[in-house]
């Protein structure tokens, strides 16, 4: 017979061997070992819930609780306020480019200079600005390339006071699209991007309108994220080139591609004037100041059907004065082409503003 002493120690290998070979088991001691192994576990399981209450607590206490909308709102406000009163956007003066394209074919684009009349305009635009500017001081930003850098040489130095000038950032995500090597006979791809839609249209070895219009958008938030955090000036001035200025425009009023199409370059050294507004929604309070700045250009083609069954196209002028969405303004858009096209409003049955790439579903 077993003592009690050795009936009541835990099973050993050969025990454990003997219940998985079909063996009598020292079915009492299995028992206690489960019992035990149980009793383990809770215990373990109780620590740990208590060990992740206490945790979680703990977490909760030292996590700092979101802001309510209120204070959202006012931090918004606060920032929109420290934006700059003005943002000037203005066009480098006539280059030896926009003299003779044909330059394209053996000069750099970014070596392009200006001519005697570009220096002449520069410097009637500066004039311009600083009455804009008044004796407030001012941050330049300016594209690298060689009309740009002596549009705003010629700017800052017959206009300008060196006590009102804050800073001159030569950044080059506000410079030119990159056409790609013209030379020769590769001349030819510059003609083929007036046939394509230019914001899509990607030059060989060059980019897309869509290329400037992503590092433009980062260069607004960077610049306008900068401004808030130092607040050095008040006005803002921009000296780039006509394509990059529309782009601007385009990622601040949400235009769309087909819209952006029907927008004119500025002239050489025109001059385009953002003015903040707090009244307007967004994160970017500005408008346009057609008063104080150059009017931005736009004109669409449409297809005109009238009553009769005859079909026009006609070019609508001043597209951008439509209020969004502009292709749902019919009305609107009617009584506009009839006024600037001498046309009986009620003879005009239908307008397609998309020149029959979309056709409604009948």
């Amino acid at each position: 017979m077993r003592s009690p002493d050795r009936a009541a120690r835990p099973m050993g290998r050969r025990r454990w061997a003997a219940c998985f070979t079909g063996c009598s088991p020292d079915r009492a001691a299995l028992a206690r070992l489960v019992t035990l192994d149980r009793r383990r576990w809770l215990v373990l399981l109780l620590a740990a819930t208590i060990a992740g209450a206490i945790a979680g607590a703990i977490v909760t206490k030292l996590t700092p609780r979101p802001p309510n909308r209120d204070i959202l709102r006012e931090l918004s406000d606060a920032r929109r306020q420290r934006l700059p009163s003005l943002i000037i956007l203005v066009r480098h003066g006539q280059s030896e480019g926009n003299a003779d394209e044909t330059l394209y074919r053996n000069k750099a684009d970014n070596r392009m200079e200006l001519t005697k009349l570009g220096s002449i305009q520069s410097v009637a635009a500066g004039k311009r600005i600083k009455e804009l500017a008044g004796e407030q001081k001012v941050r330049f930003y300016v594209s690298p390339f060689e009309r740009t850098l002596q549009t705003a040489r010629n700017i800052l130095f017959t206009s300008f006071n060196a006590s009102k000038v804050v800073d001159v950032s030569v950044d080059p995500r506000i410079r030119e699209q990159e056409f790609g090597n013209l030379q020769g006979t590769k001349f030819k791809f510059y003609k083929q991007a007036h046939q394509e839609h230019r914001f899509w249209y990607r030059f060989p070895t060059g980019e897309s309108g869509a290329d400037v219009y992503d590092r433009t958008t980062q260069w607004w938030d960077s610049a306008m994220r900068r401004h808030t955090r130092e607040r050095a000036s008040e006005i803002v001035v921009v000296v780039t080139h006509g394509l990059t200025m529309r782009l601007i425009l385009m990622q601040l009023f949400h235009w769309s591609p087909n819209t952006f199409h029907t927008v004119w370059n500025p002239s050489n050294c025109g001059v385009y004037v953002l003015r903040k507004d707090l009244s307007v929604k967004g994160e970017w309070p500005y408008v346009l100041d057609e008063v104080k700045g150059d009017k931005v250009a736009s004109s669409i083609d449409l297809v005109v059907e009238f009553r009769n069954g005859e079909k026009k196209t006609l070019q609508l002028q001043d597209y951008l004065s439509i209020a969004p969405p502009r292709t749902l303004q019919f009305d609107t858009v009617r009584d506009m082409l009839a006024r600037q096209h001498g046309l009986d409003p009620a003879q005009i049955e239908s307008i397609d503003f998309f020149g029959g790439t979309f056709q409604k579903h009948k």
